[in-house]
């Protein structure tokens, strides 16, 4: 029974209570996905260089690519890692498990078509390891940057895992009304619907891709995705 917790958003901006998050809802065997979109988009505010998004993700070139490694690399993952073992937890960094494709389109390096490699996954899971997964990408030609929710479903995918928790700032998917949705079904139909925009997007995307792979069980914050029993 694993379980793949992906967090990011403003929870990442203090690592004590993340970790104290993660250790609410993650079992014994779990790894986590973790993102970095404030860090990088404060990088980017430093260097002058102006973030633009398409349909929920950041138009990405080389010298945005750069300030992703350098915010997720050197500032979220190295701080999220270090809370985790402080904590008490066998935590791994893991960069490198995660490959994809460049995304053809407006988006620059940006990956698609994420998978994540199970075995190496399963052998830290099976040493009592918790891995660590950053959003960066091996492509074929480059590093890439790729959406948080998309590598989460990722992992989820290669783990076969029995649950896929999205540890995020919001309190869950919302309907027309702004009211959090409790449970769903069917994330494809919510796609539809013209209350969903921005980041949601990839985020219910994931969630479908995910569900469509056989996992049972998905939480966006209070929203549960999966059989009511």
């Amino acid at each position: 029974m694993t379980t793949v917790v992906k967090i990011g958003g403003v929870l990442l901006e203090n690592p004590v209570k993340a970790v104290e998050e993660i250790r609410r809802v993650a079992g014994k065997r779990a790894a986590i996905v973790h993102g970095g979109g404030i860090q990088i988009t404060r990088m980017l505010e430093r260097m002058n260089v102006q973030s633009t998004f398409i349909e929920g993700l950041r138009v990405t070139d080389e010298k945005t690519l750069d300030a992703v490694a350098t915010a997720l690399l050197g500032e979220v993952h190295t701080a999220l890692v270090k809370e985790l073992v402080r904590q008490g937890l066998p935590a791994i960094g893991m960069f490198g498990a995660v490959h994809a494709e460049k995304k053809p389109g407006p988006w620059g390096l940006v990956g698609t078509n994420l998978h994540a490699d199970a075995s190496a996954l399963n052998a830290m899971l099976d040493a009592g390891h918790i891995p660590v997964i950053p959003t960066l990408a091996v492509g074929n030609d480059s590093l890439l940057n790729v959406n948080g929710d998309e590598t989460a479903a990722a992992v989820a995918i290669a783990l076969q895992c029995s649950e896929l928790l999205f540890l995020t700032d919001v309190e869950g998917v919302k309907n027309a009304d702004g009211t959090v949705i409790d449970r769903s079904l069917d994330p494809g139909e919510l796609l539809k619907s013209s209350f969903v925009s921005g980041g949601m997007v990839p985020k219910l995307k994931a969630v479908k891709a995910a569900m469509d792979a056989g996992i049972g069980l998905v939480r966006v914050g209070r929203t549960t995705f999966g059989p009511s029993s």
